[in-house]
């Protein structure tokens, strides 16, 4: 993505302290070569974070190159990195481009990078330290220039007790870490953050909205998020859609929050529904309805909404098909 791209499709100002905290490492690790560590909660922009690092450094005009650790079985990623350069007999060599090359003089960026295998990791760290690699099936070492940029959701120091990381691999990756903050720690954002999220959205859905009745509004600023700026785009992409004459009404809160809440019981001081679902049937109505909100924030392109769960397509499918979900006609 070009540098005026960036600046449109992303909101990077901030009021927040912590936010702007992290800004300002950003931009001072930007002009030099270390590996940095994005640590986040899910949706809180940890690709956008990456870009940021990448278009403010002296390589901004060479590739940022994307790979999502999780898309990827061992092998699959290690083709995916590394390429391959296979004799295939009597027709010749049969050879693919990994993304380390793609990468080179620019930056790569691991998404999720520690559900890298131990095997992987392993050959990573020896590209890092030598500066070239060789294909799979080749010894012919290739060399290379990039800087890496990993993140993860996951806590770090707990996949280190695990024992699912390798120690050199994690110095090599985390020379510097940083910490995005989640939405509900930046609430000094989250009006400016409504607004430019609404103003996206009636773009890419060709709807003008004029008013936001107060019941949404109150909706939209008090709620904790714990989806983080996935969430709050989703949410308000389908509060534009199901707006109604040009007025985002409480209609469009997502259904489990527009579920009545329960009489408080004076006597023992807590909250006894008449009705309690059970765990099973939470857990598949949540699922269902927070599919079907992304699904329709991404305009049902499933490839595009695999994407932003972090799964595959096929069980995009799947989940569609277990929840009966129909696409709805606009």
């Amino acid at each position: 993505m070009e540098k005026p791209d960036f600046v449109k499709n992303v909101y990077m100002k901030t009021s927040s302290p912590i936010y702007k905290r992290t800004l300002t490492e950003c931009e001072q690790v930007a002009g030099t070569n270390v590996n940095v560590l994005i640590l986040g909660e899910p949706g809180t922009g940890k690709e956008t974070i990456a870009q940021y690092i990448h278009l403010n450094s002296k390589r901004s005009e060479n590739p940022f190159v994307t790979v999502n650790c999780m898309a990827f079985k061992d092998d699959g990623l290690q083709d995916e990195l590394f390429g391959h350069e296979y004799s295939s007999g009597a027709s010749g060599l049969s050879s693919k481009p990994g993304r380390l090359q793609s990468a080179d003089g620019g930056t790569l960026y691991l998404e999720e990078a520690l559900n890298m295998e131990l095997r992987t990791q392993l050959k990573l760290v020896s590209a890092i330290e030598n500066k070239s690699y060789c294909p799979l099936g080749s010894i012919t070492p290739h060399e290379l220039d990039f800087r890496l940029i990993s993140s993860t959701s996951q806590d770090f120091s707990q996949k280190i007790i695990g024992e699912n990381i390798n120690e050199a691999f994690y110095y090599k990756i985390s020379t510097i870490c940083i910490r995005i903050p989640s939405l509900r720690e930046r609430k000094e954002d989250i009006v400016d953050l409504i607004q430019f999220f609404l103003e996206k959205s009636q773009k890419e859905h060709n709807i003008r909205i004029d008013t936001i009745e107060d019941k949404a509004w109150q909706f939209l600023i008090n709620y904790e998020y714990p989806g983080n700026l996935w969430e709050l785009e989703n949410t308000l992409d389908r509060m534009v859609v199901l707006s109604s004459n040009n007025t985002i009404t409480g209609e469009g809160i997502p259904i489990l929050f527009n579920i009545k809440r329960p009489q408080v019981n004076k006597e023992i001081g807590i909250d006894f529904p008449d009705h309690v679902l059970t765990w099973k049937e939470f857990k598949s109505l949540s699922e269902k309805k927070f599919l079907e909100s992304v699904l329709l924030g991404m305009g049902w392109n499933i490839s595009a909404t695999a994407k932003k769960l972090n799964m595959s397509s096929r069980q995009i499918f799947n989940k569609i098909k277990e929840y009966n979900i129909e696409k709805p006609v606009i």
